[in-house]
């Protein structure tokens, strides 16, 4: 337990910038108590000062910030926060809101829906100043990039602009901004209504889990206008799911997984930084650069072996291998 309190603590040091002094509010539930005490251990080997917050599971699934979590944070003013917490698909407009209430005081929020130990084991271990410069580098070149193009050999087949709107990652997380931890993407709002085509998720969803049959997605202008899939069971699920406000079904972000140490496990916490895929969500994104997005939700869908063209024609991807970058 030593070694992997240590690696945590340098990982954290790297991704988040603790300090001695600061002050950390770890909200976390039953299913997360074990990662929520191993952070713990790391955020106080750096001399931070710990808080822990449990949710009251009596009352789940929560759709907004509980009114003690809230007095809480006005009262202890945070540097830093830990979103620890098992995912439930109802609980995304509470996640969000308590993103929101975390935030904007400027704290550092490090967000884990979903968590498994395994999880801080394997990419929370990870070479994370190595991925930092791959991920600048990207960043970089997508700033000079009007639209991209994405394809896969299952039958992707989409389009959208991204000029204008600057790339994220989580694996610098900045004062008044939230990164997922375990850390290992890069992602941007799309313009919103610029998105057609077809997406052919062929590898897990957020919230819930892996396809055991390719979900297909139709987009036009922005919406999805259309879900289809052998497993009538998940197409009903996600047709409710994006149907929760008028703008759950309106492009939302567009990312780039990058850590090498990251598993396709069915859990997108984990899957969306795995390297060789890409995942665009729908819903929320007025958290990101431009973002225009104001749904209560926001649900991710992963691909596997993608490749990326921009408007230039250049190839930065290509069946999930980088060229050049």
């Amino acid at each position: 337990m030593t070694d992997i309190v240590h690696q945590i603590h340098d990982s954290l040091k790297e991704l988040m910038d603790i300090h001695p002094g600061q002050k950390a509010l770890i909200v976390h539930d039953e299913h997360a108590r074990d990662v929520s005490l191993l952070t713990k251990k790391a955020l106080e080997l750096e001399g931070v000062k710990v808080y822990s917050y449990k949710l009251p599971e009596d009352k789940r699934p929560l759709k907004d910030t509980p009114e003690d979590l809230r007095a809480i944070i006005d009262k202890i003013k945070p540097d830093l926060f830990f979103n620890q917490l098992k995912g439930y698909a109802e609980e995304t407009p509470f996640r969000i809101a308590l993103h929101h209430e975390e935030s904007q005081f400027g704290a550092k929020v490090g967000h884990s829906p979903g968590v498994e130990m395994g999880m801080f084991e394997y990419p929370m271990t990870a070479d994370f100043k190595t991925m930092k410069a791959r991920a600048e580098a990207l960043k970089k070149k997508f700033k000079t990039v009007r639209s991209v193009r994405l394809t896969t050999p299952a039958g992707t087949d989409l389009s959208f602009e991204i000029e204008g709107r600057d790339f994220n990652d989580d694996i610098t997380i900045r004062p008044g901004h939230m990164g997922n931890l375990p850390a290992g993407e890069i992602w941007c709002a799309p313009v919103e209504q610029s998105m057609n085509g077809t997406i052919v998720v062929d590898g897990s969803i957020g919230d819930l889990g892996q396809v055991k049959e390719p979900l297909i997605m139709t987009v036009k202008d922005g919406f999805v206008v259309d879900v289809k899939s052998k497993d009538k069971a998940l197409e009903k699920r996600v047709k409710e799911l994006i149907k929760v406000d008028r703008e759950a079904s309106l492009a939302g972000e567009f990312g780039i997984g990058l850590n090498p140490k990251a598993r396709l496990t069915g859990n997108l916490l984990e899957d969306e930084k795995a390297g060789r895929t890409l995942h665009i969500a729908f819903g929320n994104n007025t958290d990101m650069p431009g973002g225009q997005n104001n749904s209560q939700t926001h649900r991710d869908f992963l691909f596997k072996a993608p490749s990326i063209i921009t408007d230039s024609g250049e190839v930065l991807m290509k069946d999930g291998e980088f060229q050049g970058y």
